[in-house]
């Protein structure tokens, strides 16, 4: 199994509206599907499809070196008929410059940000393991019962050193970056199989000097999750 970021903002399958690639334009490269198909996307392969989200599809993929050298990654890519919008695209800007600054134990990073074709992607550390809402709907499931008190108290714990680490880093000019994440829920709390506890999904996030600016009364987030002035759509901190 492999790391799932599969949420609001995490990534999707999208297919072209005009039937095919423009003039000058490169076609979109195929989407594998599973099954052992793979494809060639830029200098990854694309390796299995392991969901959708609002703005793109989520794979594995790897690549490769002399001497038989390989490395998995998970990429984001972005849906093609999004890639047409202005707004949507600095979004997934943003989320790719914001998410490769957060270098932290308790944080999925960003190793790469790229355009193949007319087409965006990011690709990001891959990590076996289950988002915390999969892991406690298979204990409820398997168990009848919900996970044990110290294994929520780990996971939380765990997750605070990574909003602690994000809500007081400073950017260049020494000045607070004043992230807030909005998006903190159990589909973006990923549990790896050794027990490391990684926030994941930074594409909700408030930030000084991201280029998209959230409207005002705008509500981004899981709302069973979300604060009280997250969900009235006012200024959050």
């Amino acid at each position: 199994t492999a790391n799932e970021p599969v949420s609001a903002s995490a990534a999707t399958e999208y297919h072209r509206t005009d039937g095919g690639a423009g003039a000058g334009q490169e076609a979109p490269a195929p989407r594998p599907t599973g099954g052992g198909k793979t494809v060639t996307f830029g200098r990854y392969t694309l390796l299995d499809r392991l969901g959708e989200g609002g703005m793109a599809e989520v794979y594995t993929a790897a690549t490769f070196g002399a001497e038989g050298f390989r490395r998995t990654f998970v990429v984001k890519r972005l849906r093609a008929e999004l890639a047409r919008e202005p707004s949507v695209v600095a979004q997934f800007i943003d989320e790719a410059n914001l998410a490769s600054t957060l270098v932290h134990s308790n944080i999925i990073p960003v190793f790469d940000f790229g355009k193949v074709g007319d087409e965006y992607f990011m690709a990001q550390e891959y990590i076996l393991g289950r988002d915390l809402g999969r892991l406690t709907t298979r204990i409820v499931e398997r168990e009848g019962t919900a996970l044990a008190p110290a294994v929520v108290l780990y996971a939380a714990a765990e997750t605070l050193k990574a909003l602690e680490y994000a809500h007081t880093k400073l950017g260049d000019s020494g000045r607070p970056l004043g992230i807030v994440h909005r998006d903190v829920s159990p589909s973006n709390i990923l549990i790896s199989a050794r027990g490391e506890v990684k926030l994941f999904d930074f594409g909700s996030v408030k930030a000084e000097g991201r280029v998209t600016k959230t409207q005002h009364g705008v509500v981004k987030g899981n709302v069973s999750f979300m604060s009280p002035e997250q969900a009235r759509g006012v200024d959050t901190d």
